[in-house]
Parts: structure tokens; sequence; C-alpha cells
């Protein structure tokens, strides 16, 4: 029999540090919309893996930087997940209901969000894409991993736009299935965690932090390392260039034209196979955020 209780046992015992399961919930963009992707759906199941701290050590410290960006980020939310997804989903299934899996897809976004993903290369906005029919959503209707964490108890948005779960702070990854199985749900997370303290503000070399949102080209450009504290940075980058000075120090602002002109000039290490960005900035704004919520290192 398929519960609530059998399907958290099997995720832990597959590798999630924490499960939660959500009632679906309202949400007013339908390309967002859990419910426009399984119509019956009854509940939203939340997965998170934790990245090993160790990895944020190591570039903290300048010794390594492609671990953090090949297993904390793309073995766990492109393998890991997967595998771990279609697990879980064959459990659900076995049982006669249907799950819908959710992973991370870090390269799109839906029609109308101007926003972009620091982590990969480049996004792709699909704004070629039409509805198949009326009432409809235009593909690919892609969820709030945000909004569905908290719907699962998970944990909610903090200032620098991740997740922050109560015990791993920023230091997580998630994913989601959607299904129609009548499961017990947890409570939705009502008090958030991110207590506003500015200190992923202060850390982030870029200045892509507010106390209003995250400035995600800003972000995309300092992640890939445009700051002078990138280890891999020398005199020829930018030489000539009079606004060198203020980029490198991270006081110049960059849009989505801007940004993706210098990404053309940031060859500091060999691009990766998978379309991922070596993490050039270090996550100090993850960082500060763990030692303030959870402790040190």
């Amino acid at each position: 029999m398929l519960t609530s209780e059998s399907i958290k046992a099997k995720a832990k015992e597959l590798g999630a540090a924490v499960c939660g399961i959500g009632r679906i919930y309202e949400e007013t963009n339908p390309q967002h919309d859990p419910r426009k992707i399984l119509p019956n759906a009854k509940c939203i199941i939340g997965f998170g893996f934790s990245v090993p701290k160790g990895l944020y050590k190591a570039m903290e410290a300048g010794t390594q930087v492609y671990t953090y960006t090949s297993i904390g980020v793309k073995y766990i939310d492109e393998e890991m997940a997967e595998i771990f997804l279609l697990k879980i989903g064959g459990m659900i299934e076995d049982e006669g209901y249907d799950a819908c899996l959710q992973k991370s897809v870090p390269n799109l976004r839906i029609k109308g969000d101007k926003t972009t993903n620091p982590e990969v290369f480049d996004t792709y906005e699909l704004i070629h894409a039409e509805a198949v029919e009326s009432g409809k959503p235009v593909p690919d209707v892609i969820i709030d991993f945000g909004k569905a964490a908290k719907a699962c108890g998970l944990g909610d948005v903090g200032l620098n736009g991740k997740i922050i779960n109560k015990t791993h702070g920023p230091f997580m990854r998630y994913c989601f299935i959607i299904t129609d199985a009548p499961l017990a749900c947890d409570a939705p997370l009502k008090q958030p965690i991110c207590d506003k303290c500015g200190a992923c503000i202060k850390a982030c070399p870029g200045g892509a932090v507010s106390w209003q949102w995250l400035d995600t080209w800003q972000c995309s450009v300092y992640y890939k390392g445009a700051h002078k504290s990138n280890p891999f940075m020398t005199e020829e980058f930018l030489k000539g260039d009079p606004e060198r000075e203020q980029i490198i120090n991270g006081e110049k602002r960059f849009d989505a034209i801007s940004a993706r002109e210098i990404y053309k000039k940031m060859d500091f290490l060999p691009k990766t196979n998978w379309g991922y960005s070596p993490c050039l900035c270090g996550r100090k704004c993850d960082i500060a955020c763990y030692r303030h919520l959870i402790g040190e290192l």
C-alpha cells in the first residue's frame, strides 16, 4: 500500500536528505501551475539533496572549482535526481497512480520570464511557444521550485534567490513529483526561514543581491568570474577597457545585453561539456547564509 511514510522511507533510502508532501497549490501564472501539468493532481512531493559542505570549503579556499559545478550542481540535478525520480515515480505508478516527474530545467525560461540562471552558459526564453488550443498554457509549463518547496514544508526562497532549508540552509538541490495519489500531506511552511539578515547582500562580490530581489543577470556575470576575487583572473582580462576597474570591483550594472557581451570575454577556465559554468564567485552568498543560520562550515 502506498503511503506518505513509505514514500519518505524510500526517498531516504535512495539518498534524499529531506522529503515533504504538500497539497497542490494555486498558482496565478498558468505557466508555473502544477495543476496544468496533471489536472487531477492531489499532491506535490518534494525531495531535497544535500550538497556536501566540503565542496564549498574547497571553493572558499581556492583549491577546487569544478567539483562544486560537476558534483554539487550537475551530477545531483542531471543524474542523481533523474534516477531517483524514476525509481520513486515507478513506485507510485506501480500502485496505479500517475507520477509527473519534475527535475531542474536550468537553461529554459517560460515565455515572459526575462531572468537567467547564472549556473549555465546562457538561458533560452520560450518566446516562440504557442498553446495547442484556447484555454491551455503555453508549453513548457515549468513549476516554481521555491513555491513548490514551501508547499511541501521544505524551505522558502531567501534574499539571494536560493531555497533555504532549516537544517541544511542553502546547501541543497531539489526535485519534485506531481501525483494524483491520495497521500497524507505535511503542513506548508508558514514562517520564513530567511530572517533578512543581509549577510548575502554583503557577501556578493557583484552586488547582485538587494533587499528587494536577486538581479540574475548581474549575478551571472560575477558567478562566471568578473570580480577581482576570481583566482583565475589575470591582468590581461579586459586590458584596455575603460570600464575594467569598475567591472572587476563589482560596481558596474549589467543587463541581459551587456551580460551576454561580457560572457564572450570570460574564458578563465575551459567550458564544461554539459552547459554549466564553473562557479568563480565561490557562492559567497550561500556560505554567508549558512554561517548565519546554521553555523560554521
